[in-house]
């Protein structure tokens, strides 16, 4: 069986984002928090990791235009 895709960055900023969200209910269940709070730290480390990536191969492109130009 195939494994599933890894989210986009959207993806996951989608859903870091609708953790946030379910912070600003209420009605918190404390066990339920640390779930959700561990499940953002998660999201927001993997979605830091992305954007890092994203940036070396930005940098690496710049680097291959400038020596171009």
């Amino acid at each position: 069986m195939p494994s599933k895709p890894e989210p986009t960055l959207q993806q996951q900023l989608a859903e870091l984002d609708a953790v946030l969200a379910w912070f600003d209910r209420p009605d918190i269940d404390l066990d339920e928090a640390l779930q959700k709070f561990d499940q953002g730290v998660t999201l927001a480390e993997s979605a830091k990791a992305k954007l890092q990536h994203l940036e070396n191969k930005i940098s690496v492109l710049k680097q291959r235009f400038d020596q171009q130009v």
